[in-house]
C-alpha cells in the first residue's frame, strides 16, 4: 500500500530474524527480555513512518544526526552501534533514505553499507519512496551507489511515476527471510499450490490485496520506458531552471542540494509587503 507498510514489514522480518538467532544463543531467556535489547537506527531526516514501525514492533529506535547536507554518514552510524553494543543492546535494523521527505537528501549508502557488513546480523533497508522512481534514468544511477549492500528497497510509483494512489513496490534480497516472519497458515487458508506459487498473503499485514500491479502495468504499457524517463527528466530540468532563477534573486536562499526535482527555499529576512 505505501512506504510505511514496506518499512514496517521489513522491520518485522528483521526482528524475527534477530529473535530467532538470539533464542539459539540464549535458549532460557524470555523472548520479552530479548526483544527489549533490539535497537533500530535511522536518520533525523528519515520519514516518521520508521518511528511508527518501531512503536508497532515494540523495539527501540535511535534517531541519528545527519551531516551538514542532511545525509546520514557511516561514521555516525558505526559510533552509535558500537556504543549500544557496549551497553548490551543489539543492533538489528537500519533504515536509510534516498531522497528524504523534508529536503530530498541522500544518505551515504556506500559508507552505511560498509558499516552494516561489520554487523552481519543487521538488516539494511533503503527507502526510495519518492526519488527511487528516478532511477529508471541511467544518468541518475550514481545516486543509487551502495544499493548492493541493501536487504530491501522500496519506491512509490504513485509519487513520481504517474500511477494512482496507492501503489508501492518492495524488493527483498531474500524473500524467505521476509515471509518466514509473517507466515500464519490456518487450515482454511491452505491450498494445493503453495509449493508452486508465490502466496502474497505472507508478504505483508493484510491477507487480501487490491490488484495494484494492474494499474502499474497499464502505466508502463501506455508510456513505455522512454515516456516515463522523459517525464522524470522534464521535472528535473524544470527544477534546475527554477533553482537558477532563485539563486539570482537575493530575497531567497536555496537550502538543499538540488539533485532531482525538490527545491527547499527560505527567506533570509522579512520581506515588507
Amino acid at each position: 500500500t505505501s512506504a510505511s507498510e514496506c518499512v514496517l514489514v521489513t522491520m518485522l522480518a528483521a526482528r524475527a530474524q534477530a529473535l530467532k538467532r538470539l533464542k539459539k544463543q540464549h535458549p532460557f531467556v524470555e523472548e520479552g527480555v530479548l526483544l527489549s535489547k533490539l535497537m533500530a537506527y535511522c536518520s533525523k531526516e528519515a520519514h516518521s513512518c520508521v518511528e511508527k514501525a518501531a512503536m508497532i514492533s515494540f523495539v527501540k529506535l535511535r534517531i541519528l544526526e545527519p551531516d551538514d547536507k542532511c545525509s546520514l554518514r557511516g561514521a555516525t552510524l558505526r559510533q552509535a552501534m558500537e556504543e549500544d553494543e557496549a551497553m548490551g543492546l543489539i543492533p538489528f535494523f537500519v533504515s536509510t533514505t534516498l531522497g528524504t521527505t523534508s529536503c530530498c537528501s541522500f544518505d551515504n549508502l556506500p559508507e552505511i553499507g560498509a558499516v552494516c557488513e561489520r554487523f552481519p546480523s543487521v538488516w539494511l533497508h533503503v527507502d526510495g519512496a519518492y526519488a527511487g522512481n528516478a532511477f529508471i534514468c541511467p544518468e541518475l544511477k550514481p545516486l543509487l551507489a551502495g544499493i548492493e549492500y541493501a536487504d530491501s528497497f522500496n519506491t512509490n510509483p504513485n509519487k513520481w511515476l504517474l500511477t494512482c494512489f496507492d501503489c508501492s513496490t518492495l524488493w527483498v534480497r531474500d524473500r524467505i527471510r521476509l515471509t518466514s516472519a509473517l507466515v500464519v497458515d490456518p487450515l482454511y487458508l491452505q491450498h494445493g499450490y503453495s509449493n508452486s506459487t508465490i502466496d502474497y498473503r505472507h508478504w505483508g499485514v493484510p491477507l487480501s490485496r487490491r490488484f495494484r500491479s494492474l494499474k502499474l502495468w497499464f502505466v508502463m504499457r501506455s508510456y513505455g520506458i522512454s515516456g516515463l524517463q522523459a517525464y522524470i527528466r522534464l521535472h528535473i530540468r524544470l527544477a534546475k531552471q527554477f533553482e537558477q532563477l532563485v539563486r539570482q534573486d537575493g530575497r531567497f536562499e536555496v537550502c538543499n542540494e538540488v539533485k532531482v526535482s525538490v527545491i527547499n527555499l527560505k527567506i533570509p529576512y522579512t520581506i515588507p509587503f
